[in-house]
């Protein structure tokens, strides 16, 4: 019970009125006959990711061809419109809302946010982490590049990126099976930019410790200029070494941020990355995919319960952490509810976050 009480302190709201992040980007449809138009020179790299997420490129004579001729551009052009509007960006809208109403009393304004398992997920990293300026995504999937559009435009890539945004689009989380199969993080990485609307100023190859990866520096739709740096690496106690440890230590003291991460850091197998995070991490905001509950110890780390917890999904059932149950049900109540699905609950009412402050 003495931990539960040290809930309620991290709860409490400041008193000045809260600052709420306007609207990302007009609701209007897109409409192909008027809003695509010609324009001169060659694509910027920020064109070539408004051209994936099927918004009106500002320069690249080619694509701006493109976009107002082929009609299955068209099509791709409105289905990544309509999901983002109906569903993804009013959950982004909520999630950036629900940082600076609820959870930045207890997180802070960390500045860099470390997302192991997250993959090319920008999306939510940015919505959850609004006031961050750099963000390091871990993942499997290989890095890739920037698409050269200069021989045309490949119908099947664009189809693969449609395909493999439509679950975090509508429901929040990359589905593992279709990510096997899905194109390189880069255009993933650069489609979620320019869904979201934000602004793509450059992007370089890094080398992360022996590890391939890309940084791409953006201005986000509100405005500050941020990065993004994502780093294909294997995080098992195999392949997350010492070489790769030192060069992720630049990036210690901010954030750690877990979400649908298959509950790998439960697994003994991914013991390092888990160690990494408490001894690095100021704070970490996951939901019951990421570290134990019990691994944090109430000595070291203040915790703040967010929704609701009752158990995993069906396909995660052996996951069900019973102290972590006992601690919802013992603060009664008293969690301030989730606005919006989270990780594998999708249903804003079964959602469930924590945060774990260092004290």
């Amino acid at each position: 019970m003495k931990r539960l009480l040290m809930l309620l302190p991290a709860l409490a709201f400041t008193h000045c009125a809260p600052e709420i992040p306007p609207t990302q980007q007009t609701t209007t449809p897109l409409n192909p006959a008027r809003d695509y138009r010609p324009v001169d020179g060659d694509p910027t790299v920020d064109d070539v990711a408004r051209f994936l997420a099927g918004r009106p490129v500002e320069h690249g004579a080619a694509l701006a061809r493109w976009q107002m001729r082929d009609g299955d551009y068209h099509t791709h052009a409105l289905v990544m419109d309509s999901r983002w509007r109906n569903a993804g960006r009013k959950r982004a809208v909520a999630q950036a809302q629900f940082y600076y109403t609820t959870t930045r009393n207890a997180i802070g304004n960390p500045s860099t946010v470390v997302y192991p398992f997250g993959g090319p997920d920008i999306l939510h990293a940015t919505s959850m982490f609004p006031k961050a300026s750099t963000y390091v995504l871990l993942g499997l999937e290989s890095v890739g590049s920037v698409p050269d559009f200069s021989a045309g435009v490949s119908k099947p890539m664009l189809a693969d990126l449609a395909g493999v945004l439509e679950a975090p689009i509508l429901h929040g989380y990359f589905i593992t099976e279709t990510m096997r199969q899905s194109p390189p993080a880069t255009p993933i990485l650069l489609t979620s930019l320019g869904i979201m609307g934000a602004r793509v100023d450059s992007i370089s190859a890094i080398d992360a410790g022996g590890r391939p990866g890309v940084e791409i520096r953006f201005r986000g739709p509100q405005g500050g200029s941020k990065r993004v740096l994502y780093v294909s690496a294997d995080l098992s106690n195999r392949g997350f070494d010492s070489s790769f440890q030192s060069w992720l230590n630049r990036y210690s003291g901010g954030a750690a941020y877990f979400k649908a991460a298959s509950y790998l850091p439960h697994d003994s197998a991914f013991s390092s990355v888990r160690q990494w995070v408490l001894s690095h991490a100021k704070v970490v905001l996951q939901d019951d995919s990421g570290i134990p509950f019990k691994d944090f110890d109430p000595g070291t780390w203040e915790t703040t319960l967010l929704g609701n917890y009752e158990r995993p999904i069906p396909l995660f059932a052996n996951f069900r952490q019973p102290d972590l149950a006992a601690a919802y049900d013992a603060a009664a109540g008293r969690t301030p509810s989730i606005p919006f699905g989270s990780g594998y609950h999708m249903r804003a009412a079964e959602a469930n976050l924590q945060i774990q402050r260092r004290r």
